[in-house]
Formats: C-alpha cells, structure tokens, sequence
C-alpha cells in the first residue's frame, strides 16, 4: 500500500476527545467468560487491521461486529506518531492526550473486554520531533523515537499484546533522511528496549516485540544503505537485520507483509520473491540459517482487494475484477501462508477511503444518520440490521449526531452499488473464506501452534481420493481453552464424491520453529494422551462464490475412538472443498 492512501485512510479518525466506550451487556458477559493468557510466538491469530473513526457509536457498532466480536483472535491498530502527538504538549496522555490517541485507546478497551487481543504499530514522525522540522514519513531526530516509544508502552501496557516498531522501512518514502544503520540502531534496536525495560519493569507483563513490515513494490525507492531496490532490496534488508546481535537480542520476530499486490499474490519480482509466501520462505530460511530457531516471522499487514482498481488483479480469468477475485485470493494467500507457519494474518475490517478497497465487511449507516443525510447512499441490509452504505466515506465531525458522510473524489476511486456482487450483504464476498480461515485460531479463545504440514514426527496427514485439485491446504491448531484440536483441510477440486483421511499428533509435539526448547511457555505434551477416548465434528461444505452461504455442507462424527500410538484419526466423505475437523476428549 502507498504512503498516502494508507495515510489518508488513517488520519479518517476524528481527532475528538471522548470518554471510554461503554460496554454492552453482550460485551460484559463475554468478559466474564474469557480467560486470560499470554500472547507468544507459539500462538495463531486470525484478526483485523481496525482504524476507528473516533465516533462513540461508530466504533462501538463497529466493536460488536461478529467480524470483531466473535471471530477475530487479534486487532492491529496503526498509529500514526504525527496525528497521536501533533505538538509536545500532546506527549502528557493523562491531561493532555489527543483525540485521535484516544479513539485508539477507545478501540483497544473495546478489544480487551472483548478477549480480542491487540497489536499497534508505529510510523511517521511529528514535526516538532523530527530533524526536518516536517511533520510525517521523516526522520526523527536521535533519542525522540525510543522516548515516543517509552509512552507508548506506558500508557497502554496490560492492554497492548505486542508492538511493531514501524512500517515498510525497506522503502527510503517512509522515513525521509534516513538510512539503514539509523533504522536498526535507533528505531529497532534503542526503540524495542525502550519498550522491553517498560513491560519488564513491575508487574512484569510478556510483550511480543517485532521490527517492520516489508512492501511488495519493485519500483518504490529502497532504503538507503540497502542494496538494489524491490526483492533484492528486500533480501540485504533481512540480511542485515540478521546479521545484527544487538538488534535481534530485542525482537521476537521479523515481519512482513501479505497482500494481492502487483500479480493479485504479493509479486515483488519473479525471481526472489514471486509472491508473498515465498517471500515468508525467504525470511524464514534466513532465520534457520543463521540458527534463529527461535525467532518467528509475523504478518505486519494483510490485504486483498476487492473493488475494480487498478491494483486488483483478474485471477480467475473471468473477464472482471470483483469479490469473486477477492475470494478467490483469499483462499490461496491465507492457505499458502498459516501452512507455512505463519502465526499472524489480518485483513482490514471495514470499507476504507483508500485509492483501493480492501475491507472484509461493508460501512454501515450505524444510526440513520447517512440516509437521513444522504438517503440514496443507502440500500436496507439483507440480515436486517442497519442499511448498508454504498459509497467509499469518511465520516467527518465531532459526534455521532453531527458528522458529515463526505464521499471519496475521482482521485480516490470511488464505488457505488453496482460493485458490490451481492449488495444487501453486510460483507464483502471474500469476508466468509476469512471466517473460515479464522476459526484456526479459536477467537478469544487461546489457541496455539499444532502439527504443520511436511515437519518431521510432527506432520498433517491426509490422504485419499478426495484430497484433490490443484490447490490443497492442512493447517492444525490445539485449542487449550477448549482442550480440543482443529484442523482445516481446503481441496480444491472436492466436489462430494470422494473420502480422505486424517491423522495428527495427539498432544503438542517438539516443533522446529514452535513448541521447542526456545518456546517463552512449554506447551509440550499437551493434547490427549495415550488411550483417552476422543470424539470429532466434521464439517466439510462449499461456500458460494456468489454470496458467501454455505454449500452442501455435511457434518459427520468421529465417535468411540481412542487414541493410539499418539495419534488422532479421522474420516470424511462425500468431501467437499473446505472441510473443518474438531477432536475434543471424552471425559
């Protein structure tokens, strides 16, 4: 994603200042039930990237979203350095903190009483902190950024899970002035430890710690001190990182990012990174290498377009470029990557006012507000909930009861109904391939890292004649809120005539990446053990490519098994494309 349509998508929040968001008795309830537990590398999330508008309602209606609610395990809040302190004096949070920090703040409550775990990540550079005097992508001056990051970690320790330090540093346009020794010394490296030395003082609270996602972008300038530009910029900005002890003795994980950009599956080049999986490939073999076992890789944003922009991509071949491409991409990019190993993968929630649209859900007239103002911008929704907003907005204003619904110029490639493919949904078409993809990592339940596809004693196994078609996905988690394993097989070429097996380890294994003697927490042998009486629930089903709905869906038992030989075994046939298996014990 550019620089400016991100920035513009962004800064949409209000910057208004308003109490915390008040709960809802649904959110109350879950709260009570949710059990805490400490985000590591070991565990999976499937989430949201969250933008709040900064209206009280607005974010609420947004926070109860089943995308939020219910499905989502995690939520990563972009904060922008420039619009959280736009003067010094905003650096005193507790009398002074902006509206536009505290609309995250708001957010990240709302994700808290929720179960949902949450993420930031930091960039740009206000202007009275940088060497320029310029406010946004410019170098700060030595010593502000790790103080920035000192208050950051402050203010919202116990509330924030984990922490990217900035975004997209392989490109010199994201921090103007800058060159790499800067970036590792003072922004990896002196930033990390600012926050570190604030979660490790008392209470001690666990945080995971990661560096900058990496763009797709072949063409965009890379990053002084770098070699090349596009993936072989990409390649020295991983071998750099690596090479560096001091920096990599603060961070838990490298990042990268995961989009449909330049071929519709992350192309930077079609040699060193022909898509983003192999670009996740990269990272990781540098890592083994340099015997980095232990360090992880995290998704730093995860995006697919859906609208007909120039960036999307016709990867179906059927003439146009729609959700249905959307879907489709979902389908591969998400299965491609959590097979791998990748632990984090978000999308944005919502329709954005970005040159291209990526949300997994529709705008919502919240209030009535939009079809009392602008009442041909809305049409009713399909669930009965509130209509549907047709156009890309931003909500302009400083209360629910006031703001104006101002619609994206030509410049910002607008959108009407006619691209929605099913326009009373109050989700996009590729939003049911994510909930699907999404039950891997359990909501607020904790869910962490099971067998991966191809590791050695610690492998998923399917076979059969109904395993079939080109594209074909395993991933396996262990659920231990629950106590019980999920594995989502994808076959696509399943079309219900054919039968596969299944079989998984029955407790937590010694991984290579995860689950090993470098784990923060030892999850090892957890699971079901020799002899216990185990049951499952398969559902195998198509889902539309038209409107998201479940498609000849079967659900099937696995009853009165027992565990032998440290394995869980299962049967499905009549297998359609996605099928879904949970084991759980007998008690």
């Amino acid at each position: 994603m550019s620089i400016r349509s991100f920035l513009f998508y962004a800064l949409v929040v209000v910057c208004s200042s308003m109490g915390l968001l008040k709960e809802s008795n649904a959110a109350n309830a879950k709260k009570e039930s949710v059990k805490p537990y400490s985000w590591t590398t070991d565990h999976v999330h499937v989430g949201v990237r969250w933008q709040p508008f900064g209206l009280n309602g607005c974010d609420m209606n947004d926070a109860n979203r089943p995308l939020i609610s219910e499905h989502s395990s995690y939520a990563q809040f972009w904060v922008s350095w420039n619009a959280a302190e736009p003067t010094e004096k905003h650096t005193d949070y507790k009398n002074n903190i902006s509206g536009y920090l505290k609309a995250i703040e708001n957010a990240v409550d709302a994700c808290v009483a929720r179960g949902v775990k949450t993420e930031l990540v930091m960039w740009h550079c206000p202007g009275w902190a940088s060497e320029s005097g310029k406010p946004g992508a410019w170098k700060p001056r030595v010593g502000e950024y790790p103080e920035f990051a000192k208050r950051m970690a402050t203010h919202f320790k116990g509330r924030v899970d984990a922490f990217q330090l900035y975004h997209e540093v392989n490109l010199q346009g994201m921090m103007n002035q800058a060159d790499m020794n800067f970036i590792i010394n003072e922004v990896f490296t002196n930033g990390g430890r600012a926050i570190r030395k604030v979660y490790d003082a008392e209470p001690k609270t666990p945080v995971i710690i990661s560096t900058s996602g990496t763009s797709p972008c072949q063409p965009c300038g890379a990053r002084e001190g770098l070699k090349g530009v596009g993936a072989v910029a990409v390649d020295d900005y991983y071998n750099q990182l690596i090479a560096n002890k001091e920096m990599m003795d603060v961070v838990d994980a490298l990042n990268l990012n995961i989009s449909d950009h330049s071929n519709g599956y992350g192309k930077m080049d079609g040699k060193i990174i022909p898509n983003c999986w192999t670009q996740y490939d990269l990272a990781r073999s540098k890592l083994d290498k340099a015997n980095y076992l232990s360090k992880s890789v995290l998704s730093s944003e995860s995006w697919i377009v859906w609208d007909n922009s120039s960036n999307n991509h016709d990867v179906n071949g059927d003439g146009v470029k729609n959700e249905v491409d959307a879907f489709d991409k979902t389908v591969t990019i998400f299965g491609k990557v959590l097979e791998r190993g990748l632990n984090t993968v978000n999308m944005p929630w919502c329709d954005n006012s970005s040159r291209w649209s990526m949300g997994l859900v529709k705008r919502v007239d919240y209030n009535g507000r939009v079809k009392k103002l602008k009442p041909e911008w809305v049409i009713p929704s399909n669930d009965g909930g509130p209509d549907i907003v047709t156009r890309k907005l931003g909500l302009r204003g400083g209360s629910d009861d006031t703001f104006q619904p101002v619609e994206n110029d030509a410049k910002g490639l607008p959108f009407t109904v006619e691209d929605y493919i099913n326009p009373g949904d109050p989700n996009h078409l590729h939003y049911y391939v994510w909930r699907w993809y999404s039950q891997f990592a359990g909501g607020s339940d904790e869910v962490i890292r099971h067998a991966i596809k191809g590791e050695d004693g610690n492998d998923i196994l399917v076979s059969g004649n109904g395993m079939t078609g080109k594209e074909q996905y395993k991933i396996s988690s262990y659920n231990r809120t629950k106590n019980s394993f999920t594995v989502l097989v994808y076959s696509g070429g399943a079309n219900g005539k054919g039968t596969f097996e299944i079989a998984i380890p029955s407790t937590i294994q010694n991984g290579v990446h995860y689950n090993n003697d470098h784990s923060m927490n030892d999850f090892r042998g957890e699971g079901f053990r020799e002899g216990t009486k185990y049951r499952g629930n398969i559902v195998t089903k198509d889902i539309s490519r038209k409107d998201g709905s479940d498609q000849n869906s079967i659900t099937l038992q696995v009853s009165d098994a027992v565990v032998v030989n440290g394995v869980l075994k299962a049967r499905v046939s009549e297998a359609r494309k996605f099928t879904t298996i949970e084991f759980y014990e007998v008690k």
